[in-house]
């Protein structure tokens, strides 16, 4: 199961959304929730009611059955059973969560474990370790010196969580110590925004508001090492803004000119530079008069090569 959550509120980073392979969410009249069928896309979306404040953060659970969201304001954290909620709705019933936090303060990042058993909830300087079962905090993390952005629970060790926070750094902790395993030097000038495991590799990834992205082993050890540290806003820069002007000759000449091509590919430090093929309109259906095609080649090795990085066809229009 895939999920993708762009986290919390109205700040200056980020946006409430949450995505997983069968339903997503986003707020509705800022205290509740609409939850759409991404299956069924005729379905009516599901309406969850349950927040007094302005919802600053959801997620959905990493397990496919049962579905579970969790969401989150300045009064409650709330999990839901989307399947059970659904049911309810149908037999005319409102449909309920479970309340598993109250008045934790601005939650800004959830997420869930591999499990769905624990919930992490970055609020402040303080990260919270909860049980959806119980409805109870498990246990209260501080040591940032800044109000944290994200954090996320390692894939292959459950007693291992990476928080990130403005203040630039992120850290490992020991769940079962509430310890912490590593602490990270001060990356860079802008706040870190989340994190990201790589299970194969166990990688973890980092990156800044600034465009910075890092990489760093994960290992038995939890130390973590430097394997690779990109700019994106320089990568960008120096692949952006191709132009190519390519002459067919024939009978009509036709002349493509000056097409501007995003020449890179970037996912965790790959960069692959586009394959431009140049074809005869007129033999080519595929061709337009008002453009190119190009060819992106899977990006070999990859984490995600099997579901990110297939060979694409592109159709270059001219800007």
């Amino acid at each position: 199961m895939w999920t993708t959550l762009m986290t919390a509120r109205k700040s200056k980073y980020k946006t409430t959304l949450a995505c997983c392979q069968s339903y997503s969410g986003i707020p509705h009249h800022g205290k509740n929730m609409l939850i759409y069928n991404n299956k069924e896309t005729q379905q009516k979306p599901l309406q969850l009611i349950g927040h007094h404040n302005e919802i600053s953060a959801m997620t959905f659970g990493k397990r496919n059955n049962p579905v579970f969201l969790c969401s989150a304001s300045s009064d409650y954290i709330i999990l839901w059973d989307i399947e059970a909620c659904q049911k309810r709705t149908e037999e005319g019933k409102p449909a309920v969560g479970i309340v598993i936090g109250t008045l934790l303060g601005n939650v800004v990042h959830l997420s869930f474990c591999f499990s769905d058993e624990r919930v992490a909830a970055c609020s402040g300087t303080t990260l919270y370790v909860l049980s959806p079962k119980r409805q109870e905090i498990i246990c209260t993390l501080k040591s940032h010196l800044g109000p944290l952005t994200s954090a996320e629970f390692c894939p292959w060790n459950a007693s291992i969580l990476v928080s990130t926070s403005e203040d630039r750094t992120f850290k490992v902790w020991d769940l079962t110590t509430e310890a912490i395993f590593y602490q990270s030097f001060v990356l860079s000038g802008s706040p870190l925004l989340s994190v990201l495991f790589l299970e194969k590799e166990q990688h973890l990834v980092t990156g800044s508001t600034d465009g910075q992205v890092w990489c760093f082993s994960f290992d038995d050890d939890h130390k973590c090492h430097l394997v690779k540290k990109m700019d994106l806003q320089k990568m960008e820069k120096r692949h952006e803004g191709r132009q190519e002007t390519l002459t067919h000759q024939g009978g009509n000449a036709t002349i493509y000119q000056r097409e501007r091509v995003y020449s890179s590919f970037l996912f965790l430090g790959i960069v692959v530079k586009p394959v431009c093929r140049v074809a005869d309109p007129s033999s080519d259906p595929k061709m337009s008069r008002n453009g190119i095609e190009a060819s992106v080649p899977t990006i070999e090795g990859s984490p995600f090569s099997t579901s990110l990085a297939k060979p694409a066809q592109v159709l270059v229009r001219r800007l």
